[in-house]
């Protein structure tokens, strides 16, 4: 007896039937034997051949027939969003996304079980596009404690954090998730009320310990950014009383909690300056953007040499920043790719519209970074908008030389360092250098720009100049010397 269950849909194959929460859901038979084999072999890229000869064994029909039939199961599952659980992937299939569970004869009690650990978990359709062994080998290696996961904004930390929690969820009694930022997600728990707590009492920290006891808890605490004092402070309390309980994190910087097991998470692989592509999959950036295209403008996908060398140009100018790349697939069926080239010379401005379904903090480029910006106290402020003007990499002895003197020297190492913990400096791994990630020093120039940072004295203001004509020792391209004098002359307006 084959049943599978998936999401809150349970699909019993012999019986011919699929149901959502204990309803039946009418699908045409085509489409049910296209989902029985898509979940059968879920996360598989299944060929648009192998699909046609599931549904269509003893008969030679168009590939159209299939696009029909996977629309029409799409609508059935959720309503036809682009981000299905049914997700196309450019030049090579389908697959399905969400994780599948195989019930036995005794599912009933099973199913009841398994849905009271999930059903905190908001659903993520979306394939994770080169995330998967990334994620199979942290889940193997997380543990009781405290892990979490960081990185950039828009890099992907929430989407691995569920994937990491639903292949972890059969070891736990009880999964909670927990988003920081929307107080009006949170669940009704003891930990939820002690983050939107006015005042953090010992009667409230009591309550939330108390909350754990005598469960095996898998605890997702998402955006822990956004008030990380208070997030680290009852972590800390949780963890300290439940040594038995797992508590992963997602954070643009660590909590800082003793015993932290902190997972930085980078962007996806882009491909080098002119480099060959003979495989869409050989760079996850690219193969994310061909996917995502191939969604929302199918007219457009990316095949042929001169569609993977723009697909390339693409992700480079975002950064391989998932987000970007998304929001940059978006404006295709508009733009066009060659225009969509040309205007993510400036990202931000055409970046500019996402899901609307999505976080306010994700639905645009500039709201997710002004969602770290302003995070950011006055001194790294300053300190992020004067550092925009270096293009290329750069050294923290350099930064200090041309733009410590506007800082007290304890001031300009606080802000350094926490520009590179907030995870808006990037650290280079071998020769000590640093460098701002494309995005972000666009965004951080236009600040510079408005005069967003403090404003400059007249003695501060001559000391810039000065240094500005130091050429042989400034380590900037001329292009970026000479940009330098417009942003200080708006700073002294």
């Amino acid at each position: 007896m084959t049943i599978l269950r998936f999401d809150d849909f349970e699909m019993d194959i012999p019986a011919r039937s699929l149901k959502r929460s204990g309803c039946d859901v009418r699908i045409g038979s085509r489409a049910f034997d296209l989902l029985a084999a898509l979940a059968s072999r879920q996360g598989e890229i299944l060929s648009k051949a192998e699909l046609m000869e599931v549904a269509w064994p003893e008969t030679h029909v168009e590939e159209s027939s299939l696009r029909v039939n996977i629309v029409s199961l799409r609508k059935a599952l959720d309503g036809g969003n682009p981000y299905s659980m049914v997700e196309n992937v450019a030049g090579r299939g389908y697959t399905f996304t969400v994780p599948v569970t195989r019930l036995s004869d005794h599912r009933a009690v099973g199913s009841a079980l398994r849905a009271s650990r999930t059903e905190s978990l908001p659903n993520s359709c979306a394939r994770l596009v080169g995330r998967e062994k990334l994620i199979a080998k942290w889940a193997d290696e997380i543990g009781a404690g405290i892990t979490t996961i960081v990185g950039q904004g828009g890099i992907g930390k929430t989407a691995v954090a569920l994937r990491m929690a639903r292949l972890l969820q059969e070891a736990y009694d009880s999964v909670l998730f927990v988003d920081i930022a929307d107080q009006a997600a949170r669940p009704c728990t003891p930990i939820a009320e002690a983050l939107m707590a006015g005042y953090l009492t010992s009667d409230i920290l009591r309550k939330v310990v108390e909350g754990f006891g005598g469960k095996t808890v898998l605890l997702v605490l998402d955006g822990c950014d956004w008030s990380i004092d208070r997030v680290a402070l009852v972590a800390e309390s949780v963890a300290d009383r439940h040594p038995d309980l797992t508590i992963l994190a997602t954070s643009r910087e660590p909590l800082g909690i003793i015993g932290e097991n902190v997972l930085h998470l980078r962007g996806l692989a882009v491909p080098e300056a002119r480099q060959r592509i003979d495989d869409l999959a050989t760079f996850s950036a690219v193969e994310l953007f061909a996917e995502r295209v191939s969604m929302v403008a199918e007219e457009y996908a990316i095949d042929g040499p001169r569609g993977i060398e723009l697909a390339a140009e693409v992700v480079r100018k975002t950064d391989g920043n998932p987000l970007a790349i998304e929001l940059a697939a978006s404006r295709v069926a508009d733009l066009g790719l060659e225009n969509l080239v040309i205007s993510l010379d400036r990202p931000l401005r055409t970046l500019r519209r996402g899901n609307r379904t999505s976080h306010p903090r994700q639905q645009t480029l500039r709201a997710n970074i002004d969602w770290s910006y302003n995070l950011l106290d006055g001194n790294m402020q300053s300190l992020l908008g004067l550092l925009s003007v270096f293009e290329t990499e750069f050294t923290k002895d350099a930064a200090r030389e041309h733009y410590g003197f506007a800082f007290a020297r304890s001031d300009f190492e606080e802000a350094f360092d926490g520009l590179v913990v907030k995870s808006l400096i990037a650290g280079q791994q071998r020769d000590g250098t640093y460098a701002m990630p494309r995005l972000i020093r666009e965004y951080a120039l236009e600040k510079h720009a408005e005069g967003a940072t403090a404003t400059l004295s007249p003695s501060l203001e001559m000391e810039f100049a000065a240094r500005d004509d130091e050429h042989q020792r400034f380590p900037m391209s001329l292009s970026t010397r000479a940009s330098m004098r417009p942003f200080t002359a708006n700073k002294a307006a």
